[in-house]
């Protein structure tokens, strides 16, 4: 079983939805987007979903196919420091990606 994660970040005034290592597909609102994500991610035979919020931090996530993710505390501030580095490493991940991909396809 492969597990695969598709994000969903603030892009260019579109929202964007990418899976690790691939291309994004652009949407006009954050509601189209995670709809998408969210049926992708549910016909795989397993897969996550991970919204970005505008100022790139996880906002939520969600699981298909695999046990859940657990959250982490949420009162120290220790743990707020972590969950905002982790959502900056990450987007930085799946932005660089795409970059990649599109340079490699030219």
């Amino acid at each position: 079983m492969t597990r695969k994660t598709f994000h969903v970040y603030p892009s260019d005034k579109a929202w964007v939805v990418q899976k690790e290592g691939a291309s994004g597909k652009k949407f006009s609102t954050q509601r189209q987007a995670i709809e998408a994500a969210r049926e992708i991610a549910r016909s795989q035979a397993s897969g996550q979903v991970v919204v970005h919020g505008q100022n790139g931090q996880i906002r939520e996530h969600a699981t298909y196919g695999m046990p859940p993710i657990q959250d982490p505390p949420k009162k120290s501030s220790a743990a707020k420091r972590i969950r905002r580095a982790v959502g900056t490493v990450a987007l930085k991940r799946v932005k660089a990606t795409s970059t990649s991909a599109r340079l490699s396809k030219k």
